[in-house]
């Protein structure tokens, strides 16, 4: 007889199987409802700070027409600019600055009854400036080659004026830089003229290798042009240009030199002060001087002395200065003649 389970064994055995499907249940649901891990975002590396370039402010006077108030406006602009560094505008400002003062200088040149002396100043003061710009380390090309540009204008003007004060002055034609082409002069390597001219001095070129003259204008020039060239690239120090005042050539012609707003570099040290130089193209220790020449030299040293009241006395030879066979066996005695 098989024996029936009783209540209790029953309900024992149900509570069982109830907990085991619920913990399967749970368990179950547990892995299907569980949220995926959380993900911490991957850290980036920190990168520095990119700032833009620097960039100049365009000064207010840019792009205004020429006038004196702009240039007035471009002076006080400067003064407050560092004298050198790698700035656009600074240099733009110096050129257009040269530039401007160059430009009512021509005006005046032009005009009648204008102030020309003053003008003439202006010009020279321009190309000074301009000089500067040129030369400057940190000026672009363009403005070098304006700059360069607008010195060989500024020459044209003092030439034309120049060569006409030399005329009056010496009586004889002077043929200016423009024409022989000269290299624009390096203001910053020479000395101003300061308290007009009292002394003249002789010289003569005797050059090693001297060139053989045709007589022409051209063969001259060329020869000019070597010579201020050795002055300027081959002293030590370097000179500004080339060293005298005056140049005159076997066949006559009178080239003007560095001009007398100059300081020459002639006759060594203070020897220059107030002291005009006149070279005689050729070695007159070894050849007589021409006619044609010393007739030229006697009519500039006569317009020099007139201009400046320069004393005959005060005009001699470069050995009377210093130890040196300079103007040469063949020319100092001619220069002494013409001093007594």
């Amino acid at each position: 007889m098989t024996s029936r389970p009783g209540p209790t064994t029953s309900l024992r055995a149900w509570t069982r199987g109830s907990l085991l499907l619920l913990a399967f249940l749970v368990s179950f649901g547990c892995r299907a409802t569980r949220a995926p891990a959380r993900l911490e975002p991957i850290a980036t590396p920190t990168e520095p700070a990119q700032h833009e370039p620097d960039v100049e402010p365009t000064p207010a006077w840019v792009g205004e027409p020429l006038s004196w108030e702009k240039l007035k406006a471009i002076e006080t602009w400067l003064a407050t600019q560092p004298t050198e560094g790698a700035s656009f505008w600074r240099v733009e400002g110096e050129l257009q600055l040269a530039q401007g003062r160059l430009e009512f200088a021509r005006r005046d040149l032009g005009a009648k009854g204008g102030d020309t002396a003053g003008a003439t100043k202006r010009v020279k003061s321009s190309r000074a400036g301009l000089e500067r710009v040129a030369q400057d380390a940190y000026a672009t090309e363009g403005q070098k080659k304006r700059a360069q540009d607008l010195v060989a204008r500024a020459d044209k003007l003092l030439d034309g004026k120049s060569a006409t004060n030399a005329n009056s002055l010496a009586s004889v034609p002077v043929i200016g830089r423009a024409i022989w082409g000269a290299a624009p002069a390096r203001g910053e390597r020479m000395e101003p003229t300061k308290g007009g001219y009292k002394r003249i001095t002789v010289h003569h070129s005797a050059e090693e290798n001297a060139p053989e003259l045709d007589g022409s204008i051209a063969d001259s020039a060329a020869a000019l042009r070597l010579m201020q060239r050795s002055h300027m690239e081959s002293k030590s120090p370097r000179w500004g240009d080339i060293g005298y005042h005056f140049l005159i050539d076997p066949a006559g012609h009178v080239f003007q030199g560095r001009d007398l707003a100059w300081q020459g570099a002639h006759a060594d040290g203070d020897n220059n002060i107030q002291n005009i130089g006149v070279c005689m193209i050729g070695n007159f220790d070894e050849e007589k001087p021409t006619k044609a020449a010393l007739d030229s030299l006697r009519k500039l040293l006569d317009g020099l002395r007139r201009t400046y009241s320069i004393p005959k006395l005060a005009v001699c030879g470069h050995q009377d200065l210093k130890s040196t066979r300079c103007p040469g066996r063949f020319l100092e005695p001619w220069v002494k003649t013409y001093a007594r």
